[in-house]
């Protein structure tokens, strides 16, 4: 009987020393994940700010309006959100001097970004960045374009006007805008699983802009 009863002792401190050996594990993998997630949402803000901090705007008076028969401003600030499945995330796109060489070519230039996102599979999205030198071809997704942030679940860009005013979207060669430029630029991520989300956000004023005074 003693021994039974030793027994049926020893099973529960151990039952609970694995449970806790169990908790501890789990509490560690939880913190290596939001490690990861804080990281890569870091480093993907950054980038997106380098960017946006060396935006190249054309000015007056060599910006001129468009009119029916000219081409669009190759340095336009362009934004649109786009709906995928039950999500709608933003696409973003403009001109910038922070290029990146990829692919062993070392040309230096103003470089055309789009930001913009795709669905890998089963509802899983990322972030790619598109960067290509003048001329600037026509955009379209492509796998060689890095990714610079998985299990995406919202990205969104907010624009603010000369009046601070908000705008969910952007279109610097259209009247409704002035055929103006954004002064600030919010970018707020989404990342992790919908049971456990996390949300990264900032807010980067532009050092170069255009501003046309509207009609009157």
């Amino acid at each position: 009987m003693e021994i039974l009863v030793a027994m049926s002792i020893f099973a529960i401190v151990m039952g609970l020393i694995f449970g806790t050996f169990e908790g501890v594990f789990s509490s560690a993998d939880h913190v290596n994940t939001a490690g990861e997630i804080y990281e890569m949402a870091d480093a993907c803000i950054g980038r997106i700010s380098q960017d946006l901090q060396s935006i190249h705007v054309l000015q007056a008076p060599r910006y001129q309006k468009p009119d029916m028969n000219s081409e669009p401003d190759i340095y336009r600030v362009t934004s649109k959100n786009e709906s995928m499945g039950s999500k709608t995330f933003s696409q973003m796109r403009f001109a910038t001097l922070a290029h990146l060489p990829i692919g062993g070519d070392i040309r230096d230039g103003i470089a055309e970004i789009v930001y913009y996102v795709q669905e890998m599979e089963n509802n899983v999205y990322a972030l790619r960045r598109s960067d290509k030198l003048y001329p600037y071809p026509e955009f379209e997704p492509k796998e060689s374009d890095p990714i610079l942030c998985e299990q995406l679940l919202g990205f969104k860009v907010l624009f603010y006007d000369q009046e601070g005013r908000e705008r969910e979207e952007w279109q610097s060669d259209d009247d409704d805008y002035d055929y103006s430029t954004p002064g600030a630029v919010k970018i707020t991520l989404k990342i992790g699983t919908e049971e456990a989300p996390y949300e990264f956000g900032t807010i980067i004023s532009l050092p170069m802009r255009r501003f046309i005074s509207a009609k009157r």
